[in-house]
């Protein structure tokens, strides 16, 4: 069954807040942790990271930064993809979040492309094991847990739609049900902190954030997938805990997240890329909007 386009918002204490109470110092570039001291300011040759930052969500591009120490060496652009004014088609066809631009005008999109460019930056921290076994057994963790993430956006999805088809709910549910008992297993076993993990973070804490607005049967009501795991559950525990999520998890984006900002660095992506930029470039209507 195909998938319908993500829906993302931001928190309603952020939606309360007016503007200027959201723009950051500087050049206004949101942050989702305090820039290190001696850090550099937003600049050419910085990375941008498009993304949505969804309050109660743990992403997975933000914990990769920060765990291989590029943190800093991002600005991000909050994108809301269904609503008007925060188009990337310009800058990238599919209109998704993550996207990564880098200095030279050069956009990397989908989050296992963009987390694995990230590590690759790293010369000391790895979290893309080498090779043999552990490298595979890692991607296999990671597409478990990528796979979760996209079904459960497959379900919050087509809960918004009046009616919604039931039969989708019955297709993917016993597929996530699986998936966890699958996570169980392998959190009994896993030592460390690799990029299965990271994506393990990803697709639990947004499972979390739907079945908490409750989502139709079969799913039960109430669901906590915490209950019967017992390792998943202490290794969650344990790994909500790290600075890589602390960071960002369950915080207000504190910066600007207005569509003139997203449309400003989406016009510096495109100078990067040798493109004329009219001054007052008309961002192209996003593909779909939600209600």
């Amino acid at each position: 069954m195909p998938a319908r386009v993500a829906r993302t918002a931001p928190s309603r204490a952020q939606a309360r807040k007016p503007a200027s109470a959201r723009a950051s110092a500087g050049r206004g570039v949101g942050r989702v942790a305090p820039r290190k001291k001696g850090a550099k300011k937003s600049g050419k040759n910085r990375m941008k990271l498009f993304y949505t930052p969804i309050h109660g969500f743990i992403h997975k591009a933000l914990v990769v930064a920060h765990e291989v120490g590029v943190i800093d060496k991002i600005d991000f652009v909050p994108i809301y993809p269904m609503r008007d004014g925060y188009s990337i088609a310009a800058i990238n066809p599919l209109h998704k979040v993550p996207s990564l631009a880098l200095a030279d005008g050069t956009v990397l999109y989908g989050s296992q492309v963009v987390v694995e460019y990230l590590d690759s930056l790293s010369k000391k921290k790895k979290l893309y094991p080498r090779s043999g076994p552990a490298r595979w057994d890692a991607l296999r963790r990671l597409a478990l847990a990528d796979t979760t993430f996209e079904s459960t956006v497959t379900l919050a999805l087509e809960k918004t739609e009046q009616p919604y088809r039931k039969s989708v709910f019955a297709w993917y549910w016993p597929k996530i049900e699986r998936a966890l008992d699958q996570m169980e297993a392998d959190a009994a076993v896993t030592k460390g902190f690799d990029i299965g993990h990271a994506g393990t973070l990803h697709a639990l804490s947004y499972l979390d954030r739907q079945v908490g607005k409750g989502l139709p049967a079969p799913v039960p009501k109430n669901y906590d997938w915490r209950e019967g795991r017992p390792h998943l559950k202490a290794w969650w525990d344990k790994a909500v805990k790290r600075p890589s999520v602390v960071a960002h998890f369950n915080k207000d984006y504190i910066g600007d997240d207005t569509p003139a900002f997203a449309q400003s660095h989406v016009a510096e992506v495109l100078r990067a890329q040798g493109k004329r930029v009219a001054l007052k470039r008309a961002p192209q209507p996003v593909d779909h909007h939600m209600g």
